[in-house]
């Protein structure tokens, strides 16, 4: 039934589709226009086939000529359009990385208003540099001539359809509804009547009252992303949060329903024969219940048509259907607005708001990845904010410099007179509705819709339609149709607009959340403050569990204490009462049989001045119990056998070495992801280099070899070596740009070894112990061709090892601690976002303890890498604390413990304790924690 609807469904919307002659009348003269310019190069296209140049010739003349064409009359290339984008989005990337790194920027400069001021910037050079043969410049002249229509379609939907799928409470929205119905026809209409008085008779411009209607109205569209985000962040009530958001989203339909009212009479005054259309009064309430009936009808229809197509695609578990089912919502999502906008004249943004509703209140069961949707869309939005508000400011910036001084000293003062004007406007009007809001829906109270009227931002939909009237009307002026006076018009109303908007995200934005909290609507600091404290002590608790379950692992038995006081702040002060507690809470969580005591022998020294229990302070530092049993295992499965021919040639053989180096990428990967290898760009491409080399071995029938390949290094950087060694002018010119280049070039290949050998060895040891569970009780020749490679993965684990030996052992012993150090700062972040999860943090106080971490796990990296006055520090602390605790041990002994049953040929040595940690962890529940511990086994900083 399900299918058979959702067919129906789409193929009806291919029939609503097709007859696009029914586009509205304000259109019809830039496509006929359009069609004229189509038909002139079509002819001289046919005139240059007569004429001798190749035909090559002319079909790229043609292409030219066809895609070029702008509605300014000027000629650009289109590819040169999409290079605009790609500008603004990195751009908006590099204004984020800025603003979230500045305290100050991020608290009084949303984003938004940040892209706008660069925008301004841009548009301004753009503007004084309008014939210069610039790519970028080509790039900004085309989509400021955007077509009004496609600037509407691309911008609108997905802005709106975001604020609605993840912002928005939709029962109490339903709740609500005669409320924001209230906030979002009627006072939207109020105000809009009144800032068109303030217009017509205080401002000098002898406007027209339908173009002061069109400012009016689109100045009526209340954009509260910021706010929002700010109330969920201080825990206003859901009502304030509903009221806010759903005056936002209705009011966006009723402006720009209204706005297509005024817009269609404004371009009738222009005179142009077949463009707007004169509505009465009557005609306009009759046009006005048309349009938001007709648009709310369209949206239910394809709600339920999208809701049809998700629910067959119910493969729950298929990443591609999952992918499919985000595509169809941006599919139907479009063209929902499209029908009802320009196929059946109805509100475009009525629909998608009603859609979305739709979506989001029926679609929670058919939709298989939540998560991945709203991330979709999450990206959407910001993509199209950040093109959005930089060719709003561009457009903003042109205006500015233009000769003809559309917005000189004058304007900026009417533009405060204004701002001043619509914050009255805004009071009065919800002044007078407040007896009528107190009674119905989910009432109300002073001091909310003080925060109401205070949190009235002007944003995204207001400054959309404010650039396709511009373009519409720079269409006209371009096409010789109208004198350039109604462009100047339209272009100062842009700059009110766009000026407004701006001082509503600078002013209003960021001082709402103080007028929250004076307002006393967010929740009790006091109380919130508590709530913190339990969770900062949760937090800290299982911070030292961690780091127990790490020290259960053998290469961290000779971790240095002093490492982890130095670099974590929130472990500075642990106690020794403190960390037994913690090995108790291990033991007591850890069947019998997979426990595995944690080694404390340089960590209990340290914490010995601040303990009160004498008897934790003495605690015994136990050895691994498993070790023997885990080792005896592994050495019984790979004990030599004779390997016939036959074996070597097996194709049993050749997939088990495949499905070991599978596994292997697997292990990376996760190390990866987990944070082991974050920002070690060059030995992450040594391993997946050695994976990719070994796979064209393995498939020809040769042995595993892939430490060969790991260690190997990369032909680019030995002949750089070669080339400044013998080059000593080269040599003098680096050490001026970095001195002691050769000191800091041979540490940087003492940690890159380190890290190499330690990370292959973590994600061997992973694929040993699959293989050693999987293929245990097997087929017996599959079984014996996994003993052949276990036998082969042993081989290369032993060559890492000596490697690893090979180093300075107290090199080895500081990366390892702050290998440690990094792990537990990693694990910590990810605890914290668990919370949030849960919804026990916010994002905002998660935010600022995710810094703070990230900030000392920045001090780690630094450490390491041996940069600035903490490597310093953690050099000479690390000495002193050598002298004191120091044990004599080999790198063997650091990762592994010798097998108590002696070495053989074959044996596994220095495997047991490596594989203990293997079998300690591989049956917990959680698959991703057991990854985690495991890889760090052999995995370093």
């Amino acid at each position: 039934m399900k299918s058979i609807l959702a067919t129906i469904a789409l193929l009806s919307s291919a029939v609503i589709v097709s007859p696009l002659h029914q586009r509205p009348q304000a259109h019809s003269l830039q496509q006929e226009t359009k069609s004229v310019k189509t038909a002139q190069i079509l002819q001289e296209y046919e005139d240059l086939k007569h004429q001798s140049k190749p035909q090559t010739h002319h079909a790229y003349y043609y292409n030219q000529r066809f895609l070029s064409s702008t509605s300014s009359g000027q000629s650009t290339r289109s590819t040169d359009a999409v290079l605009f984008p790609a500008f603004c989005i990195t751009l908006g990337v590099l204004v984020y990385y800025v603003l979230s790194r500045v305290s100050f920027l991020t608290q009084w400069l949303p984003y938004t208003a940040a892209l706008f001021l660069l925008g301004t910037a841009m548009g301004s050079i753009s503007t004084v540099k309008h014939h210069s043969d610039n790519i970028l410049n080509e790039s900004i002249q085309a989509w400021t001539n955007i077509d009004a229509a496609v600037l509407l379609l691309v911008f609108l939907p997905g802005l709106i359809y975001k604020e609605v799928s993840v912002g928005l409470n939709v029962h109490l929205f339903r709740a609500s509804i005669w409320q924001t119905i209230l906030f979002a026809f009627p006072l939207v209409l109020a105000g809009s009547v009144l800032t068109a008085l303030v217009a017509y008779f205080i401002f000098p411009y002898g406007w027209s009252f339908n173009l002061c209607m069109i400012m009016g109205s689109v100045l009526s569209a209340t954009d509260t992303v910021a706010v929002a985000v700010l109330m969920n962040q201080l825990g206003a009530s859901p009502r304030l949060k509903v009221h806010v958001s759903g005056e936002s989203l209705l009011n966006d339909g009723s402006v720009i329903v209204f706005n297509a009212i005024f817009v269609l009479k404004f371009l009738y005054e222009l005179g142009v024969e077949g463009v707007g259309e004169d509505i009465g009064w009557a005609r306009g309430v009759a046009l006005f219940c048309r349009k938001a009936l007709g648009g709310v009808a369209v949206g239910l229809f394809f709600g339920f048509a999208t809701l049809a197509v998700l629910g067959i695609l119910n493969r729950r578990f298929t990443r591609e259907e999952n992918v499919m089912e985000v595509a169809a919502s941006l599919g139907l999502i479009y063209a929902g607005y499209f029908v009802a906008d320009y196929v059946w004249a109805m509100s475009g943004v009525l629909a998608t708001v009603v859609q979305a509703i739709t979506i989001k209140l029926y679609g929670r069961a058919v939709i298989n990845d939540k998560r991945l949707l709203e991330d979709f869309w999450t990206l959407i939005e910001s993509l199209l904010n950040t093109v959005l508000f930089t060719l709003a400011g561009i457009t903003y910036g042109s205006i500015l410099v233009e000769n003809d001084a559309t917005f000189d000293a004058r304007e900026w003062g009417y533009l405060i007179v204004l701002y001043l004007f619509l914050m009255v406007i805004r009071t009065v009007i919800f002044a007078v509705a407040y007896p009528i809001t107190k009674r119905i829906g989910l009432s109300t109270n002073i001091k909310e819709t003080i925060f109401q009227i205070h949190a009235g931002l002007r944003g995204a939909v207001g400054i959309t339609l404010a650039l396709a009237l511009n373009a519409e009307v720079r269409y006209l002026v371009g096409t010789g149709q109208i004198d350039s006076i109604y462009l100047d018009q339209t272009r100062r109303v842009f700059g009110f607009i766009g000026g407004i908007s701006f001082m509503t995200l600078v002013i209003n934005a960021p001082t709402c959340k103080p007028l929250l909290i004076y307002l006393n609507l967010s929740e009790s600091s006091e109380i919130r403050d508590k709530i913190i404290q339990t969770y900062h002590a949760a937090f800290r608790k299982q911070a030292i569990t961690e780091m127990v379950n790490l020290l259960a692992q053998p290469r961290f038995q000779h971790v240095n204490f002093s490492f982890i006081d130095h670099h974590i702040s929130f472990l500075a002060d642990l106690s020794t009462s403190e960390l037994m507690e913690a090995v108790d809470r291990r033991k007591a969580s850890t069947p019998p049989d997979e426990y595995t005591e944690p080694h404390l022998s340089k960590i209990l020294p340290h914490l010995a001045g601040r303990v009160d229990d004498a008897e934790a302070a003495e605690a015994p530092l136990l050895v691994n119990p498993r070790a023997d049993k885990v080792n005896d295992q592994l050495q019984t499965l790979t004990e030599s056998k004779v390997v016939t021919p036959e074996l070597i040639a097996s194709p049993n053989l050749i997939e088990c070495r495949a499905l070991f180096l599978d596994l292997l990428r697997s292990a990376y990967d996760l190390q990866v992801s987990e944070g082991e290898l974050v920002q070690r760009l060059f030995l992450t491409v040594a391993l997946e280099r050695s994976l990719d080399l070994a796979c064209d071995q393995v498939a020809n029938g040769k042995p595993l070899t892939d430490w060969t390949y790991v260690n190997a290094i990369d032909p680019a950087l030995v002949k750089f070596d070669r080339t400044v060694k013998n080059n000593p002018a080269l040599f003098k010119c680096l050490e001026c740009i970095s001195p002691g280049i050769r000191e800091k070039w041979k540490q940087a290949s003492f940690r890159l070894n380190i890290e190499r050998a330690m990370a292959f060895m973590a994600a061997h040891r992973y694929a040993q112990d699959f293989f050693r569970r999987d293929f245990d009780d097997a087929d017996p020749e599959l079984s014996e061709a996994a003993r052949l490679v276990l036998e082969e993965s042993q081989t290369e684990w032993h060559k890492a090892e000596k490697a690893l030996n090979r180093r300075d052992q107290t090199f080895v012993e500081r990366s390892v601690s702050h290998k440690f150090c990094s792990i537990l700062l990693h694990s910590s972040i990810v605890y914290i976002g668990k919370l949030v999860d849960q919804g026990l943090l916010r994002e905002q106080e998660a935010e600022k303890w995710v810094e703070e971490v990230e900030l000392e796990l920045d001090g780690v990296n630094k450490c390491h890498r041996g940069h600035g006055m903490r490597a310093r520090q953690c050099s000479n602390m690390s000495d002193m604390a050598s002298g004191r605790i120091r044990q004599s041990s080999s790198m063997s002994d650091l990762l592994t413990n010798t097998s108590r049953h002696g070495r053989s040929t074959r044996s596994v040595r220095g495997d047991s304790n490596a594989s203990d940690v293997l079998a300690s962890h591989s049956t917990r529940t959680h698959q991703s924690s057991a990854m985690s511990d495991l890889l760090s086994t052999g995995d370093n900083e």
